[in-house]
């Protein structure tokens, strides 16, 4: 029966925004499909203790902004834990103590299905599942092209994944009975509309017509020398024009404005913007970082993208992908950066190929295939027939793969 899921907790966590877009993805496919199912949406860090969410938050972006040497290392010793170790039972119990809030808000709404699209609230829920604290089935939604140990917790019933290969991956890791869908990286429903020609959207946009659009953009969180970048290839493409994303980061706003003052035309700035979907249609190519969500846009609106300085571990890892799937180069300096840019504004032709291949490559209707899958599993657990979609077998511990360096 398709009615067995009544409530539905999404979590998430201002980690970057692709977490939060994720979940709002979710919520809104859900609210299409299964309008009788009462969704409601907790980004996690407002209920934890403040000295938690603040050091949380800013050493993340200290390690993985400013010290990403260190946060390769963390990342690599974290990924060699064992799921369900000691240290990961540890963790989960630590942070479990500093979100007691969370707890409260969850037990209070008393959800059929938890479903989380960041780590933290899928290690805490997972805990509460497996001491039998939480009724709920609890669901997590993987947002990168990779699986990292962290997500990986006993006490989870259902793994949402972008590809196969991740779907084998966590089966290799082993996940017990909990299953794993191929649905891609949940989309908002703007990201599989259908729009103009990018003439005709940088015209909607008020932005100039007769030059080519690049679209520069760091991530939610807006850190780097995104205007130094910016300015540096204004200088080097002048019949070009460059939409600046510079995401909750005031300052850097108000330095590519500065910026776009001296740049004739060719800067164009943004903050934190809630129509990406039609910059995006609006663009030829996307600098980028690559992060989960980011990407997963640009493929669904085929938007060809130069892959620069990736967050050491998750956005490396989705670097790799991209370039082997031909949708995307990487840039490992300025230089390279302007070079590849210059290629790909000349090459018409290689612009459609990789457009089409992000296409090709694209899951738009990611959010719905997940909306489907809990109800589907809720159905085949209510008729005791559930099946697990990928092979379950353990597999020995594979070694770290090569680093793609093809652009």
């Amino acid at each position: 029966m398709m009615n067995d899921v009544k409530k539905m907790m999404v979590l998430s966590a201002r980690v970057g925004a692709g977490h939060i877009r994720a979940a709002d993805a979710i919520v809104e496919a859900f609210a299409e499909k299964y309008p009788g199912v009462e969704v409601r949406h907790l980004e996690c860090f407002k209920y934890t203790n403040t000295f938690f969410r603040q050091s949380f938050i800013f050493l993340y972006g200290l390690m993985a902004y400013r010290i990403p040497s260190f946060w390769r290392l963390l990342y690599e010793h974290t990924e060699r834990q064992i799921p369900g170790s000691r240290i990961s039972r540890f963790s989960a119990w630590t942070d479990g103590l500093n979100s007691r809030r969370l707890i409260r808000e969850v037990n209070a709404f008393d959800p059929d299905v938890v479903l989380c699209t960041h780590y933290l609230p899928g290690e805490i829920m997972a805990s509460l599942r497996r001491r039998g604290k939480l009724r709920a089935n609890v669901c997590v939604q993987l947002t990168d092209y990779d699986i990292h140990t962290m997500w990986i917790q006993d006490g989870v019933d259902q793994y949402f994944v972008a590809t196969p290969e991740m779907a084998y991956a966590l089966t290799a890791k082993g996940i017990g009975n909990a299953t794993a869908s191929v649905t891609g990286i949940p989309l908002m429903s703007c990201f599989t509309s259908y729009y103009p020609d990018t003439f005709t959207m940088r015209r909607r946009l008020g932005l100039r017509t007769e030059r080519p659009a690049v679209l520069v953009a760091c991530g939610g969180l807006g850190w780097g020398d995104l205007d130094k970048t910016v300015t540096l290839l204004a200088d080097h493409f002048p019949q070009a024009q460059f939409i600046a994303i510079a995401g909750h980061n005031e300052a850097l706003l108000e330095r590519l404005k500065l910026a776009a003052k001296n740049s004739q035309g060719c800067i164009q700035p943004f903050g934190y913007v809630t129509n990406m979907h039609e910059l995006m249609a609006a663009s030829n190519i996307a600098v980028t970082k690559c992060g989960g969500l980011t990407s997963s846009e640009c493929l669904a609106m085929g938007l060809p993208m130069i892959i620069v300085h990736p967050i050491p571990g998750q956005e490396e890892r989705n670097s790799d992908v991209l370039l082997a799937c031909g949708v995307a180069v990487r840039a490992h300096s300025t230089a390279s950066l302007i070079y590849k840019l210059k290629e790909m504004l000349e090459n018409e032709s290689l612009l459609k190929r990789m457009s089409h291949a992000a296409r090709e490559m694209a899951k738009p209707d990611a959010a719905r295939r997940v909306a489907d899958a809990v109800m589907s599993r809720a159905s085949a657990v209510n008729a005791g027939s559930l099946s697990v979609r990928v092979p379950t077998k353990t597999l020995p511990e594979a070694q770290p793969a090569p680093s793609i360096h093809a652009t």
